[in-house]
Order: C-alpha cells, then sequence, then structure tokens
C-alpha cells in the first residue's frame, strides 16, 4: 500500500467520522426536539401580544404590538401580493412539507465553499416558526429544532392558512409587522390595495429592512425590488407587460412613513439594553417607562407651525439624564445638516487642539482651495474678523479655513466622538458646510450639542427610564455613562460664543428667551435656484438641549422650503415655541460655569488691526482694550507696546496753485498740533484730533523763511509726546526785479 493510498484513507476515515458524528449530532438534537420545543398554535397569534409605553408621569403614551391588530385575509389581497413573497422567498413553497432539501444541499455547498454562512435555505414555514416560537440565534440547535417546528405545522395548518399568517407576522422594517401595517405605513393605504411594484418592494424587504428600506437605502431598495418582479416574470405569474410597466415606476413613499417611528425607537432601545429580538420585545407584555413629558410634547405639537409638504421634527433633552423629553415627528432621518456642523467639526476641534481662540484674526474673503471655491451667503466677505464673529454669522470661509487648520481626519476623529459618523468619500473641505455623503439625523445633532452643554461629557440618548415585567418587576433602570471627550475650556469657548449667534448672529429669534442660551441655526439650499431642502436650529443651556427641522424629504422641488424659510427663520421660530412651553413648567434659569482651565483676559484692540493678538498694557486705553475668554494653555504670552510710544509722524510739504500744502497720515487713537517757525519764534498754527485718514493742511504762501512740524500726543495721555520731522520753506529773491518773481526752492530733510 502506497504512502498517497495511505492518506487518502485517513482523511476518509475522518470524514467518515465526521458525517456520522454530525449525523449522531443532527438524531440527538430531533430525538430532543420533542422535549425541549414544542409547536404551540396559541402563538401563532402570538404577535398580538402588547407591550405599554408609558410617560414619565405613568400615563400611557401608546399600546404597541407586532402587527397592531392589524391583519388581512389572504382572499383580499391581489394575487401578485403573495406570489411575491414566494418567488424571492420560498418559490416550492406549495410543494414541500416544511423544508426544500434541495435549497438546503445547496446553501450547505454554497456555505462550505465560502467558508462562512453566506446563504440561508428557510422556508416561508420555518420563518414562520422562527419570528413566533424561537430567537435569533444563529446556532445548528436553533435550525434544527425551526425544522422539526416547521413540518409539525405543516401537518396542523395549510398551506394558504400558513402564508397567510406569515404575511401578518414578518417584519418590514420601520415598526411595521405584517403587511396591512406595512402598507398603510410605506404606500399610506391597505393592503388590498397594493400595487405590483409596492408588492415586490414590500417582499423585497423581508431579506434585510434595513438595507432595502426605500427611507434609508432607496437605490439597494429599487434594485432589490426589481430583482423580485424579475423573479416573478421567470416564474410566469406576471407577464411581460407586467414586468416592464412595474419596473418603470419610481419609489414613491408617504410623508407616514417617516414619522411611524416613536415606538420603532423604543423597542429598538429596548432590544439593546435586554439583548433581545424585537420580536421577543413585543410579545413578552413588557411595561416601559421613558422619560417623555406627554403634557410638554402635546402642547408644542399643538402649537408648532406646519407647512403643507414639508416634514418637521423637534427633539427636546434634558442634559442631567440626556433622556428625551419631548419627541415629535421623525428625528432618526439623515439630511444635510449645513452650517449646524460647523461647531463641531471646526471649530470646537480648533479650540481643543488650540490651533484658535475665539478672538482670533480669520480673513473672511473669496478664495479658492485648490479646485474648490466656496461663497458666503450673497457673495458678500467681511475681511479680517474674529474667530468669534465667524461662527456666530456663520460665515463659510473662515469655517473651512478652521477645518484646514485643523485637518480634516482630525476633524472627523474629533467629531465622531460626538456621535457622528462619517463616509468614506467625506474627505473634502466643503464638509465644513455639512455636505456629507450621507448627512446626519436630528437625533444625533441633538446630542452632539448636548455634550458642549455638559462640559464636554458624552452619552448616547436615553428614551427609556425604565422597563417592568407584566407583573411589575423592575428588570432594567436607567444609568447615565458619561464619558469625557473633550476639555471643559473647549466646550465652555464654544458655549461662549454660540451666545453670541443669539445676540447678534443667525439665531436672534431667540434672543426674547430670557435665559443664558447657546444656538447654532443651519440651512441647506439647492444648487438650481434660491429654495432651500432643510432648516435648522439647534439651542442649549446647561439644562436642555433643543433640536428642530424642518425638511423636504420627498426631493420634489415643488415641496422645497421657500428662500425666506431657513434656519434662522422657521426652524429658530420652533425653537423659540419649544423653550416657551418648556419654561413653564421647568427651571431653566442657569448659566454655563466657567472652568479654571479658562481665563478671561485684556486684548490689545490695536494689535488685533494688525492681525495680532497681544495682551494690553498698563498703557493701552479702555478704549483699545477688548476682553475675551482663552483657555490657559492657548492664552497670549505678548504684551502690547502700541501705547508705549508713539511712532514718530512723517509731514509731508507742498505747493499746489500758489498754496502751502502740509499733509500727514493720521491715526485714530493721536492728537495732532502744527507748528510754525519764523525768526526763533514758535506759534500752533493747527490742532485736531486724530482720525485714520489723511490729513491736509492748506496756507498762503510764507513770505519768510519758515519752519513746520507735529507734536503729536496719545489722546488719552497727553504726557507722551513725539514730534515728527522739520518741513522747511525757503525764500529767494530773484534777480529779475522786474518780474518781482519768487523761486520756491523745496528742501526734506529729519
Amino acid at each position: 500500500m502506497t504512502k498517497l493510498v495511505k492518506v487518502l484513507l485517513i482523511i476518509l476515515c475522518i470524514i467518515v467520522i465526521a458525517v456520522l458524528a454530525v449525523v449522531a449530532y443532527f438524531c440527538i438534537v430531533i430525538s430532543q426536539a420533542g422535549e425541549t420545543v414544542s409547536l404551540n398554535l396559541a402563538k401563532l397569534n402570538s404577535y398580538n401580544s402588547q407591550v405599554k409605553i408609558y410617560d414619565k408621569n405613568n400615563s400611557e403614551l401608546s399600546t404597541t404590538s407586532i402587527t397592531g391588530n392589524n391583519t388581512i385575509n389572504l382572499e383580499e389581497l391581489p394575487y401578485y401580493v403573495p406570489q411575491a413573497f414566494i418567488s424571492i422567498e420560498d418559490k416550492q413553497f406549495y410543494n414541500h412539507h416544511g423544508l426544500n432539501y434541495g435549497r438546503i444541499i445547496k446553501a450547505g455547498l454554497k456555505n462550505l465553499l465560502s467558508g462562512y454562512a453566506k446563504e440561508g435555505a428557510s422556508t416561508i414555514t420555518q420563518q414562520l416558526i422562527k419570528n413566533t416560537h424561537l430567537n435569533n440565534e444563529k446556532t445548528l440547535t436553533r435550525k434544527i429544532q425551526e425544522a422539526y417546528l416547521a413540518t409539525k405545522l405543516e401537518k396542523k395548518y395549510s398551506k394558504n392558512e400558513i402564508l397567510e399568517t406569515y404575511l401578518n407576522v414578518i417584519y418590514f422594517g420601520n415598526s411595521a409587522y405584517g403587511i396591512e401595517n406595512a402598507s398603510l405605513v410605506y404606500f399610506g393605504h391597505p393592503a388590498k390595495e397594493l400595487t405590483l411594484d409596492e408588492s415586490a418592494i414590500l417582499a423585497g424587504l423581508i431579506k434585510s429592512p434595513k438595507t432595502y428600506s426605500p427611507l434609508l437605502n432607496p437605490e439597494k431598495c429599487l434594485e432589490r425590488r426589481n430583482l423580485v418582479l424579475k423573479n416573478m416574470l421567470d416564474d410566469e405569474v406576471i407577464t411581460l407587460d407586467e414586468y416592464n410597466n412595474a419596473i418603470e415606476k419610481s419609489i414613491v413613499v408617504t410623508n407616514n412613513s417617516y414619522n411611524n417611528n416613536f415606538n420603532k425607537i423604543i423597542l429598538d432601545e429596548a432590544m439593546s439594553i435586554l439583548n433581545l429580538s424585537e420580536t421577543d420585545i413585543s410579545t413578552m407584555g413588557f411595561k416601559i417607562y421613558t422619560y417623555i413629558d406627554s403634557n410638554l410634547q402635546n402642547s408644542i405639537k399643538n402649537n408648532m407651525q406646519t407647512y403643507k409638504n414639508i416634514n418637521d421634527a423637534l427633539l427636546i433633552v434634558d442634559n442631567n439624564t440626556n433622556g428625551v423629553i419631548c419627541y415629535i415627528g421623525n428625528s432618526e432621518l439623515k439630511r444635510q445638516v449645513g452650517s449646524t456642523i460647523k461647531p463641531i467639526l471646526c471649530y470646537a476641534p480648533a479650540f481643543e487642539y488650540n490651533k484658535l481662540s475665539p478672538i482670533t484674526p480669520i480673513c473672511d474673503e473669496k478664495i479658492s482651495f485648490g479646485d474648490y471655491t466656496p461663497h458666503n451667503v450673497n457673495d458678500k466677505y467681511l475681511g479680517w474678523v474674529s474667530t468669534r464673529t465667524a461662527l456666530a454669522k456663520s460665515l463659510n470661509v473662515p469655517a473651512i479655513k478652521a477645518l484646514e487648520y485643523n485637518g480634516i481626519e482630525k476633524s472627523k476623529n474629533f467629531a465622531s466622538k460626538l456621535g457622528l459618523d462619517f463616509d468614506k468619500s467625506d474627505n473634502h473641505l466643503a464638509l465644513a458646510l455639512g455636505a456629507s455623503a450621507n448627512g446626519e439625523s436630528l437625533q444625533i445633532m441633538t446630542n452632539a450639542y448636548s455634550c458642549f452643554a455638559r462640559n464636554g461629557t458624552y452619552d448616547n440618548l436615553h428614551f427609556i427610564e425604565k422597563i417592568e415585567t407584566n407583573s411589575g418587576n423592575v428588570i432594567y433602570k436607567a444609568k447615565q455613562n458619561f464619558q469625557q471627550v473633550m476639555k471643559a475650556d473647549t466646550a465652555y469657548l464654544l458655549n461662549d460664543i454660540l451666545k453670541d449667534s443669539i445676540n447678534y448672529g443667525t439665531a436672534k429669534r431667540l434672543s426674547t428667551i430670557n435665559i443664558p442660551m447657546s444656538a447654532k441655526t443651519g440651512t441647506v439650499g439647492t444648487s438650481y435656484d434660491n429654495t432651500n431642502t432643510d432648516a435648522w436650529c439647534i439651542s442649549y443651556n446647561p439644562k436642555y438641549t433643543i433640536g428642530a427641522w424642518y425638511g423636504n424629504i420627498t426631493g420634489e422641488k415643488s415641496n422645497n422650503l421657500k428662500s425666506n424659510q431657513n434656519g434662522g427663520t422657521i426652524a429658530t421660530n420652533l425653537n423659540k415655541l419649544a423653550w416657551e412651553t418648556l419654561l413653564k413648567s421647568y427651571d431653566a434659569n442657569i448659566d454655563f460655569e466657567k472652568p479654571k482651565s479658562v481665563e478671561k483676559l485684556a486684548i490689545d484692540a490695536l494689535s488685533l488691526q494688525n492681525q495680532k493678538v497681544e495682551l494690553a498694557s498698563e498703557n493701552t486705553p479702555q478704549k483699545y482694550i477688548v476682553y475675551d475668554y482663552f483657555s490657559k494653555p492657548n492664552a497670549p504670552k505678548n504684551t502690547s507696546s502700541n501705547f508705549n510710544k508713539i511712532t514718530e509722524p512723517v509731514l509731508k510739504l507742498s505747493v499746489e496753485n500758489d498754496k502751502l500744502m502740509l499733509t500727514w497720515e493720521g491715526l485714530e487713537y493721536l492728537n495732532y498740533k502744527l507748528f510754525a517757525k519764523t525768526n526763533s519764534k514758535e506759534q500752533e498754527i493747527y490742532s485736531t484730533e486724530g482720525e485714520n485718514k489723511t490729513f491736509t493742511y492748506e496756507t498762503d504762501i510764507p513770505t519768510i523763511n519758515t519752519e513746520f512740524y507735529l507734536v503729536t500726543t496719545f489722546k488719552f495721555n497727553n504726557e507722551i509726546e513725539t514730534k515728527s520731522n522739520i518741513e522747511k520753506y525757503y525764500i529767494s529773491q530773484n534777480t529779475d526785479i522786474k518780474n518781482n518773481t519768487k523761486s520756491i526752492i523745496k528742501h526734506w530733510f529729519r
């Protein structure tokens, strides 16, 4: 026997032993399946089990279930609706007895070749069992139990009964269980009115409701829908004309799709907390208590301004618990955020890494960064401004410069600590203006700003305060887990600047709310006209953070916001209403506490005019002192010498039209006295307070030799003075006595 034959025999023995072991395992699990799990026909109706959701005052907010009791009979559906699910999920549904052995073998081979569980082989019957009897564990034992119960179910129920129950149980995403709910949520009409293309969309969602969501991933949804339609055509359940008409349809979902998500958010958070599936959460009869103040929420909702075909959302966060006390609309939608990104991505990192201070001068100018030429609103530029002014007025060019100073990756890493997520393609300077691939949700943005309110500490938003079993046992109680993600001085500097956004910036409509508060607005315009697609305003103080948003989610140009509907108008107005309503019941009159790492310093304004940040000296007049906050490690070290001495002014003499002209360049903080000296006699001939302009003194031409000079003093300290150069005017008699003319000799010297 050759060595090769021996090796092959050993391998064969190993394979036989492995196969026998697997078979033995299967036999053991199957023999025990009847003891560990059993078919419970009552569980097939468990999708109507209820989970109760309460507000902060223990008043019931809603009662939800997997289907919300919205079910439909199979015969009420158009013929193509169930066929869509059969074509994409289980082509042999009417031919097998719960298991599709051919599909199991095919999937097993593919998974073996790929090295991981790439493809499943569950029939519709198995999916129904999994959703009503088992958990979502991806184990071999669970799959065998699923197969065992599926075969048992096929003996008890007819195919149509199984299919009908399946359609009433299966999850379609966006908190929609069952096809009736899904049709109402996504398309705004009952399932019996589903069109062919809508049916294909819903059938396509089953594999992964998030991946193929028409709300979150419309392109992938379209691809999946067309695959379902192609399968239906291949299965000859629709005609070629029906197929061609259906694939030409665009995806159109109802606005209700975007608003039907409060229960989903609660269930998602409960799933994460308890590590259970949504089916388990929905069928175990839990009582979920939230932070929601329903009285506050209803009052705002009843008084807020709504606009036709424009969606809205509002979020109020209690910064002490990071619990959401008010939730209106859908705060999970990812949208372009406009200028609300600037504090997070541009300026906070610049303060964190000591690149800028609030008073640092930045030139607001028309400039190109390679091929990218950004523009301010109305294409107006202010020249040299402070960082404070640039952010308060939401100037675009300085924000881009700040991002460039920091470095894009460094800024993104900072923003990621506050919960923001970036696509691989988000590596350009337009990020400073909110131009990211996927955008962000109001929920994420509001939470990021609440981090500033808490001196730089971050935690995820919470909706749930506690969870009880149906019998009243508390199985979860919320705990805060705040993490310091930035320096406290970074947060304080941002907070102080964003107060100015209310004082004289884009959020000035909030100035009537008479409590300490910071805010930032954002507007997303279109490239083709002066309309807008999104309007944002996020405001906060140490107690609460409020995020408000309006936007066109349909993509239809006719539904865009008008040019005057922007972050500083409608979004700020909604934010204002929320504060006014909140303050009727809550005390929020508290200011941000300045950390010890921040100091307020006197800065020389004259140095700032020359783009230098220097400390004011003891001689600096009060008029030329500005105060601002600094992180101590980034505070200026140099003291200005501007007012320690006066730079000698330059006097110039000329003759024009038989007049003597004396000129000099004036400065606003100086006083000037002009003297004339003749025959050793000095006389003041003119005096003036300085201005930033060219001064001209005109006089008759002297008849004798005369010297002119300036004496300059500070306006605020006349003890310090400086004398200018001397300009002399010499006169000599011309030999031409007849014409009695004079020659003028100008001699310039110091």
